[in-house]
C-alpha cells in the first residue's frame, strides 16, 4: 500500500525524528493515515485546512460530524481534571506567575487559571470561541502561536490541553512554546497516546482516530524524544482520568461505531436531565507530560 499511485506521499519529514519512510496506516473519515517508520508517530497526510475545521459549527452544533453540540456543557465535567492540572503545574511552580493556553477554545481552562492566581491568557484559532471568551473578560488572542508575534520569555508556563493532536505543524509550534516561555518555565501537554494498549488493539478503530480534527498521534516514547530533542527536559509523566458528558460518550461511540443507536442515545442527552450526567472514563490511553524549558 505504501507505493500505491492513488496514495499522496507525505511531502515533508517526520516532525519527531526527520525520518521521510513512512508506511500507509490506513484510511479514517476519508483522510489518510501514516505512520513513521523509526519513530512510530502516526499522523494525517494531506492535512486539512484548519480554518474550514475550526468554525462556529465546530463549538456549537458538530453539524459536520465533528467538534461539540455545546463546548462549554461538555467541558463542565473537567472542571476536577483541569484542577489536577493546575495542581502539578503548582507543585513546580509554587509561586505561579504568567500561564499561556493554547488552543483556548473559550476560555473554560483560562478562567479556572486565573481563579487559581495565575496570570492567565489564551490564544484561540477560531475567532467565534475567542471572542466568546473576550466577552466573558478573558484575555483571549484569535490566532495560532506560530502566526503572532508574542513577546519572547514571557511565560511562566505554557499549557496545551488535548490540542497537541489537532496541530498541523508541531515542530513549528513547540519552537514558538520554547521561545515564549522563561527559562526554566513549564509546558504541561495532555494529548492521546498513541502506544497504549487500547489503541495497538484498537488499530484503526482506536476512537482517537477522528480526522479532521486530531492530526498528529504521539506515544510516550516518540512525545518524550521530541520534546528532548527541543530544548525541553521532561519533570513529569501521568495518567490522568476524564469525565465526560453522557452525549459527548454516546457521540464518540457513533463516531466510532457508526450504529444508529448511540446517535439517537446522543440526541436525548441534550434535554432535560440527562445533559447533566457526566460518568468518569479512563482507557488510559491519554498521557500527561510535564516538561522544563533547559
Amino acid at each position: 500500500m505504501e507505493n500505491d499511485p492513488q496514495k499522496i506521499i507525505p511531502a515533508r519529514p517526520c516532525q519527531v525524528c526527520g525520518n521521510k519512510n513512512f508506511f500507509w496506516f490506513g484510511q479514517k473519515n476519508s483522510f489518510d493515515l501514516w505512520r513513521c517508520k523509526n519513530c512510530a508517530l502516526l499522523f494525517v497526510y494531506p492535512l486539512p485546512d484548519p480554518a474550514r475545521v475550526y468554525s462556529e459549527d465546530y463549538f456549537t452544533s458538530a453539524a459536520k460530524g465533528f467538534g461539540y453540540v455545546d463546548y462549554d456543557q461538555d467541558k463542565l465535567p473537567m472542571i476536577p481534571t483541569f484542577k489536577k492540572y493546575l495542581g502539578l503545574l503548582k507543585k513546580q511552580v509554587p509561586s505561579k506567575g504568567r500561564l499561556l493556553d493554547i488552543g483556548a477554545a473559550t476560555g473554560f481552562f483560562v478562567r479556572l487559571a486565573k481563579e487559581d492566581g495565575w496570570q492567565a491568557e489564551g490564544v484561540e484559532i477560531s475567532d467565534y470561541a475567542a471572542g466568546l471568551g473576550r466577552s466573558r473578560g478573558l484575555n483571549i488572542i484569535t490566532g495560532t502561536l506560530t502566526s503572532l508575534s508574542l513577546p519572547a520569555e514571557n511565560y511562566n508556563a505554557v499549557t496545551m490541553l488535548d490540542v497537541l493532536e489537532h496541530l498541523t505543524d508541531p515542530l513549528t509550534t513547540l519552537a514558538e512554546v520554547y521561545k515564549v516561555l522563561k527559562p526554566g518555565g513549564l509546558l504541561l501537554i495532555n494529548t492521546p497516546d498513541a502506544g497504549s494498549l487500547v489503541a495497538k488493539i484498537s488499530g484503526k478503530q482506536w476512537h482517537m482516530l477522528v480526522p479532521p480534527e486530531h492530526l498528529h498521534y504521539f506515544s510516550q516514547t516518540n512525545l518524550t524524544n521530541f520534546l528532548n530533542s527541543n530544548g525541553f527536559k521532561t519533570v513529569l509523566t501521568a495518567k490522568i482520568g476524564k469525565k465526560f458528558t453522557l452525549e459527548y460518550i454516546f457521540k464518540t461511540l457513533y463516531h466510532w461505531q457508526k450504529l444508529s443507536i448511540w446517535k439517537l442515545l446522543s440526541k436525548a442527552c441534550q434535554r432535560g436531565w440527562l445533559k447533566k450526567i457526566s460518568l468518569p472514563i479512563h482507557l488510559r490511553d491519554n498521557i500527561l507530560i510535564i516538561a522544563e524549558k533547559k
